[in-house]
């Protein structure tokens, strides 16, 4: 018992340590995506105005309602700021793989999407999230004086969940790299599909690609017509079992049909067809009482059964 709970013991110490020394990451299925501390020339609110946003990102392939769902930033030694996204608008219904921008500009009677703190671009600054159940589900640090007007500190791949600065970076829109400031929008946008150009390159007349469909269609064909042939054979034996099992189970006396093999005529059916032949033909009639037999009269031409000669009664006849 004691070495039981020994190893008990060491396997929680050891997962415990594993926990601890792996990476940190989140597996919330809603991220913070984009931030932007100072807005000049970026992107307006529904009002036409410009203000500080923060960009969320479902990495979910379904909608998710964020409802509920708490943001806060929090400058290095200061006092938290939470914004409680309210609940009953459309609007905190984000699609599958799609994004929504809150704007910091301390003016929620706005609407929803519009919390009730600013950002500051000069003072080191904690942006977390949480969920409906005050769960963190993720966060960033955006250094103080980090980024300048109309910069924004994003993800470098919108489908990491990895913490830490080495996976954000700033984006500019008057840089020549590809890291534009992207609200409401994937952070990396690819001019050209690289896996269309690979197969372009691979096969530019499309003989493979048409060779590869033709082979699927046919043997999806030949799989379901064995799938068809298998089922239909098995639904005969079936029947024919319950046929046999019906036939076991009734009372009724079987024909002389069913129990001989199919194609042989019993005999009976011989000696019927023989006795009617022979009747036929030798017009054999048996005498038999109480049964009216008529016989013609030779010495009378007419011999119907109902002539009224054959009804009078016959006088002796006088010889002299």
């Amino acid at each position: 018992m004691k070495k039981i709970n020994f190893g008990i013991i060491l396997a929680f110490m050891l997962a415990v340590s594993f926990t601890s020394c792996r990476d940190q990451s989140t597996k919330s299925k809603v991220l913070i995506n984009e931030v932007m501390m100072q807005n000049e020339t970026n992107a307006t609110d529904e009002y036409g105005e410009r203000s500080p946003w923060v960009e969320l990102f479902v990495k979910y392939y379904g909608q998710i309602d964020v409802a509920g769902y708490i943001l806060e930033a929090q400058t290095e030694g200061g006092t938290p700021q939470q914004y409680t996204i309210p609940k009953g608008d459309q609007v905190t219904i984000i699609p599958a793989r799609q994004h929504i921008v809150l704007f910091a500009d301390n003016q929620p009677k706005k609407g929803v999407l519009h919390t009730d703190f600013t950002l500051d671009p000069t003072k080191t600054t904690t942006i977390r999230l949480y969920n409906s159940n005050k769960d963190l589900i993720d966060e960033v640090k955006i250094p103080a004086n980090k980024l300048r007007a109309d910069q924004s500190y994003g993800r470098k791949d919108q489908n990491s969940t990895e913490l830490g600065a080495e996976n954000w970076e700033v984006k500019d829109n008057n840089t020549d790299d590809d890291a534009y400031v992207t609200p409401n929008t994937s952070n990396r946008v690819n001019d050209v599909n690289q896996k269309m150009v690979t197969f372009r390159e691979k096969d530019p007349a499309g003989i493979g690609m048409a060779i590869t469909a033709m082979t699927v269609v046919f043997s999806c064909l030949i799989l379901l017509f064995f799938a068809f042939t298998l089922q239909a054979k098995i639904s005969m034996n079936m029947a024919k079992k319950n046929e046999l099992k019906a036939q076991a189970g009734s009372d009724k006396p079987t024909t002389a049909a069913t129990d001989n093999k199919a194609g042989e005529t019993p005999g009976e059916v011989f000696a019927a067809i023989g006795m009617a032949l022979h009747d036929m033909q030798n017009d054999v009639h048996d005498i038999e009482d109480m049964v009216l037999t008529i016989h013609t009269d030779p010495k009378v031409e007419e011999s119907a059964w109902s002539n009224k000669a054959f009804a009078m009664r016959q006088l002796p006849v006088v010889r002299k």
